[in-house]
């Protein structure tokens, strides 16, 4: 196994370069939010400094991803998403015997790789707040935060949040 880097990264799976470009300006925002907050010590906005942010378009990469880094902050997952590069985008959600399970490979793959890393969906429809968030309730007692596309300000707290708690 190659060796893990230890920087600390935002890594965000999405497929629409748009919502890519979208997801790493509101990053890039409530960071400089923090930097330039008063009432946060310079070795707190160091260590936000410090943060970098890791984009990744399709499933294949995210499994790169996940084995390269060691210290994630936070993960925000599209729901559709190819699984390789130049491949149609699918809802990732793992079916047994033709039914939905609420299973999810990109989701599975950062538990089993970065089990601390706090999870965020995204995704402009809601039964997958219900169908994932129920999966990993009941088999993992898992809260996976769910975030709707049209949520711009649902993702800024949610990202300011997991920047604040980086120690």
């Amino acid at each position: 196994m190659s060796k893990r880097s230890q920087k600390p990264i935002i890594l965000i799976l999405e497929d629409d370069q748009d919502q890519m470009d979208l997801l790493t300006a509101l990053t890039l925002g409530e960071a400089q939010k923090l930097i330039n907050d008063t009432s946060i010590d310079d070795s707190r906005k160091q260590d936000i400094r410090n943060v970098n942010i890791v984009s990744v378009g399709d499933i294949n990469s995210l499994k790169k991803a996940v084995l390269t880094y060691k210290k994630v902050l936070l993960a925000i997952l599209d729901c559709n998403v190819p699984d390789t590069k130049h491949t149609a985008a699918h809802d990732q959600l793992i079916k047994t015997n033709h039914r939905i399970t609420g299973q999810h490979r990109a989701v599975d793959l950062v538990l089993k790789n970065l089990p601390e890393t706090p999870i965020a969906i995204t995704s402009s429809w809601d039964r997958f707040r219900i169908i994932v968030g129920r999966y990993y309730q009941r088999k993992y007692n898992l809260t996976i935060k769910f975030v709707r596309k049209s949520d711009m300000n649902g993702f800024k707290k949610y990202i300011e949040i997991r920047l604040r708690a980086l120690r």
